[in-house]
């Protein structure tokens, strides 16, 4: 696996910082919404998967 490394950094004011940090934090909660909103429909729907505990525990 292929590391790059970067010897440059960019200064970011600290308010900037905190702003992209909360965007980032807001866009994620969002994803995870999202998620949840169609794990909902899905099931309602009835599309669901069986699986014994031991294919499940392996696919973790």
């Amino acid at each position: 696996m292929e590391h790059t490394a970067v010897k440059d950094y960019v200064k970011i004011p600290k308010q900037e910082y905190n702003l992209l940090k909360e965007v980032y934090r807001t866009v994620k909660r969002q994803e995870f919404l999202v998620r949840l909103d169609e794990a909902e429909r899905s099931l309602s729907a009835g599309k669901t998967k069986r699986r014994s505990v031991d294919d499940f525990i392996e696919a973790v």
